[in-house]
């Protein structure tokens, strides 16, 4: 059976560095080898509520084997 997991981060060298571990980290840790991998951009509202920030959202899809770990 197919599943996803998404993540979303900042626009930003930082933000998609973060992502990159964080994503890199769940891959480990779950034992999957990614099927698909789709990205998006978008926009949030600021943490202080003054605007809105980019976003990017990644989306994984990998076949479940029974042995994924449900949490990241």
């Amino acid at each position: 059976m197919m599943k996803v997991q998404s993540f979303i981060g900042k626009v930003s060298i930082g933000g998609l560095q973060q992502m990159d571990q964080q994503i890199n980290e769940w891959m480990k840790r779950a034992k999957i080898k990614p099927a698909y991998v789709c990205q998006c951009f978008g926009t949030d509202i600021h943490h202080d509520g003054r605007g809105n920030e980019p976003i990017i959202v990644v989306t994984v899809w990998y076949e479940d084997t029974g042995d994924v770990m449900k949490d990241f």
